[in-house]
This record gives structure tokens, C-alpha cells and sequence, in this order.
């Protein structure tokens, strides 16, 4: 069986091509631009109007270059489609000067965080089939209810999805959900292509890329930190359970304050209202752990290196959310 398992960020996209009668030390793996890196760059060097078309993906560097053609002085045109791909409230969209249409006519950019093309491209330089039997996707969504902060929306999820399980492995989607714009597209994407697979939230990913090295290690009670390029997560986990969870902005967090989030956390005492307040996302804590150890995963790990140890899951920090899909997959398929 062949997975391909890709966790998209603001700065990579990470990817195993993985055949499970081998070793992941022999899985393909790439390391690239991300999907918003790449037509970022590409719409910089457009010289004309914007005519933008495609699906929903990840903002970043996309809406950065596409606010700035604004300010150059020209028009920019987008399909209703993947308009929310600059802000999920059209209107806000609208106020930054963007022309939101029903369908534009001769496109010069196509906006999607999956370009199978490219990949099938890329694996043919190899010599290597891509013909995937599951296709699993990692990638951050803050989801959006109309009037309601993004923050609240996104926390309220991991609240209502801890109330009904606390195994990461099932924090995955498989169908088109109520407020997730993302994954809804990728989810669109997956199904227009003929791909079984899911998505799922890169930090949750992570958390089980995370498991996968700490059961190697045969640690069983610990927290986990994804520091991301804008956001960190942290989860007390024992025994493959959560326990607990924070996520706050990355740039917002000094030493002193995470060293305090995680002993809170440990401790079972660290309250929603305070990470909200201090202008993170929030937490739910559920259950006290006893031990300290903390492993460290995420492209910001450095920053916080000198607290925790990092987790080299699958032999390489880069791919801790794709072992974590992979590892998902697994479960979901019951496969041990």
C-alpha cells in the first residue's frame, strides 16, 4: 500500500511517499516551498491585472502579494470559490478593494494547496509511480462563524471534539465540515481526484508525530510542543491521551511565559481565560500529569530549545506531522 502524507505550512510543504512493506528510512520525502510560498511568488512577478480563480488554500504569502498588486494600482478579480482564501468574511474582502465575482473569465492565477500535477511532475524526475492508495493532508484551519473571532471558533472546536474523544488519532476529517473552509476544499480536491484520504489539523499532526517518537522512546507521560511559525501548541499527553492543551501565538510567547503555560498545563491550572485574554487562542485542561519531560517539534523549535528535547519522529524533525498522519492512517485503518 502507498500513503502520501503532506503537511502544508506557511514556509514548507513536508511529504513522504511511503510504501508500508518498507521502512520509512525508504520512503521518498520531499522538502518544499509551500503551496502559498510558491503562487506568491508567482503573482509578485505578474505585470498585469489579477484574474484569480481556484480553491480555498492557506493565506500567507498569497494575500500579502495579492493586498500589495492592490496598492501598485491594479485590479484584482476573484472568484467567490476561493475568495475566502484573503479573509473568510467576504466583506472584508471587498473592503480591501477586491472584486469578488461569480466566475472569471481567462484566469492568470489559480489558487489550491494540493497541485497533484506538480507532484505526479516531481516523482516522474525519480522514476517513481505516484499512484497513491490514501492521500493524508495536514494543515492549519481557524474556521469561520460569521461575527465570531476565529480564535473562539477554532478552541471551541478542540473543546466540543475533546468531549467526545481525547485520542489525537481521531482528530481527522473525512468529510465536509460546518465551519472549516480549508479542509472543505481539500476535502473537494481529494474527492475530485479520485484519492481515499483525509484531513487534518497540522497541529494535531504533529502532536501525534509527536506519540510516535515518544512511544519509541517508552515515554508515556510528557508534554508535547509544536512551535510554529505562528502559532505553538502545547498537550500533556499520557498514555496516547490527551490530557490537556494550549495554543497561543508564537511571537507573542517568551521563555519565562511558556516554561509558566507548561506547569500550568502540568499541573491542571492553567484556564482558558488566561491564554485567551493574553491574546492566544485558549485552553482546555482536563487532568493533572506528574512527569516533565517535554519534547519539542515545529520549524520555531529552536527558540524554546533549552526546555525540552526534540522529537525525531520517523529520524527527522521535519516530518513529524507526516509520521503523525501516517500514524492516524494507521489507526483509522487499524493497522498495527
Amino acid at each position: 500500500m502507498d500513503i502520501f502524507c503532506i503537511d502544508i505550512g506557511n514556509g514548507t510543504q513536508d511529504i513522504i511517499y511511503y510504501n508500508d512493506e518498507k521502512n520509512i528510512e525508504n520512503a521518498v520525502k520531499l522538502i518544499l516551498p509551500s503551496p502559498t510560498q510558491i503562487l506568491g511568488s508567482t503573482i509578485s512577478k505578474i505585470k498585469e491585472n489579477l484574474r484569480i480563480d481556484g480553491e480555498i488554500m492557506g493565506g500567507g504569502a498569497v494575500s500579502y502579494y495579492i493586498l500589495k498588486k492592490i496598492k501598485q494600482g491594479y485590479t484584482v478579480e476573484i472568484s467567490e470559490d476561493c475568495a475566502q482564501t484573503i479573509r473568510d468574511d467576504l466583506d472584508q474582502v471587498r473592503a480591501k478593494g477586491i472584486i469578488i465575482k461569480d466566475k472569471i473569465e481567462n484566469p492568470n492565477v489559480i489558487l489550491k494547496d494540493l497541485d497533484f500535477e506538480m507532484y505526479k511532475g516531481v516523482f516522474n524526475t525519480i522514476n517513481t509511480d505516484f499512484e497513491p492508495d490514501y492521500v493524508c493532508v495536514a494543515c492549519q484551519d481557524h474556521g469561520f462563524v460569521k461575527g465570531q473571532s476565529d480564535r473562539v471558533t477554532r478552541f471551541k472546536y478542540f473543546k466540543e471534539k475533546l468531549g467526545e474523544t481525547r485520542n489525537p488519532y481521531n482528530f481527522y476529517f473525512e468529510k465536509k465540515t460546518g465551519y472549516f473552509t480549508r479542509f472543505n476544499a481539500i476535502l473537494n480536491s481529494l474527492n475530485s481526484e479520485g484519492y481515499k484520504g483525509f484531513a487534518m489539523d497540522s497541529k494535531i499532526a504533529s502532536v501525534c508525530g509527536i506519540m510516535n517518537y515518544a512511544t519509541e522512546q517508552k515515554i508515556d507521560e510528557y508534554i508535547g510542543l509544536d512551535i510554529g511559525n505562528g502559532h505553538t501548541l502545547g498537550v500533556s499527553i499520557k498514555n496516547n491521551l490527551i490530557y490537556g492543551l494550549y495554543e497561543h501565538h508564537t511571537n507573542m510567547l517568551t521563555r519565562e511565559k511558556l516554561l509558566e503555560y507548561n506547569e500550568k498545563l502540568k499541573s491542571c491550572t492553567l484556564t482558558n481565560e488566561e491564554v485567551f485574554n493574553d491574546m492566544g487562542h485558549g485552553a482546555c485542561p482536563l487532568e493533572p500529569i506528574n512527569l516533565s519531560k517535554t519534547y519539542i517539534a515545529g520549524p520555531n523549535r529552536r527558540i524554546f530549545k533549552d526546555y525540552g528535547e526534540y522529537a525525531y519522529s520517523g529520524g527527522d524533525v521535519m516530518i513529524t506531522g507526516c509520521v503523525g498522519l501516517l500514524d492516524t492512517l494507521n489507526h483509522k485503518l487499524n493497522i498495527k
